[in-house]
């Protein structure tokens, strides 16, 4: 697997999410541990070459282990994993026309939400994930944002809620913020996608650490062994 460029992202969570991934990236890191203290993977007794070979095979497993969404024992892994499951779940995972330098920018975009998102997780994506997520944002929202900031021209002095209103909530709003509510709904931000992908490698790691235990649990009732 070649090493790509990485571009850094930070994903915005709600409290308790940072916690919840220590916990899960701690067991994935034990459980890369156990798997490479399988036979195949020891060096001892070994010529510096065969050990050298024996080593490099090791690396090439865990890049495939990761590649595969079976080990996901570091941030990076376990976000790019989950974020490339998100863009398939939504049929993104395709070519996009190639983003324009604004939706880059730094800035929110319009109709994003930032309150409600106290921890920051910080990862580093492949760069072409990274512009594939942009670009796919971008394009499914460009003509809802182009509208809001139409809404924003015309309506200078009223200041959208930071936290996104629920079905209930926008069913009570009238006026102008009704409207902005209804244009801000069809915006997805690259935001809404790191924590979504976040969120599904978590579920991932889960999923992992209980078929090991599952697995570990048939062998010690296993009697024939």
């Amino acid at each position: 697997m070649g090493r790509a460029a990485k571009h850094p992202i930070t994903v915005s969570v709600r409290h308790g999410v940072r916690a919840g991934l220590k916990g899960v990236l701690e067991a994935e890191k034990a459980r890369g541990e156990v798997l490479s203290s399988a036979p195949r993977w020891q060096t001892y007794g070994l010529l510096r070459g065969e050990a050298a070979r024996v080593r490099a095979g090791w690396r090439t497993e865990v890049q495939r282990l990761r590649g595969e969404g079976l080990l996901l024992d570091t941030v990076d892994v376990l976000v790019g994993f989950g974020v490339g499951e998100e863009l398939r779940a939504r049929g993104w995972d395709r070519r996009w026309p190639e983003a324009p330098e604004e939706a880059w920018d730094q800035g929110r975009w319009p109709g994003s939400r930032d309150g409600g998102f106290p921890e920051k997780v910080p990862a580093r994506l492949g760069g072409a994930l990274v512009a594939r997520v942009v670009a796919a944002c971008w394009e499914t929202s460009r003509e809802a944002i182009e509208a809001l900031r139409a809404w924003r021209d015309e309506h200078p002095g009223i200041t959208p809620p930071r936290v996104r209103v629920d079905e209930d909530g926008r069913e009570q709003l009238v006026g102008p913020l009704a409207e902005y509510e209804r244009l801000s709904a069809l915006v997805t931000t690259t935001g809404e996608i790191w924590r979504a992908g976040l969120q599904r490698g978590i579920d991932r790691a889960r999923v992992l650490a209980l078929e090991t235990a599952d697995v570990a649990a048939g062998q010690a009732g296993d009697t024939t062994r």
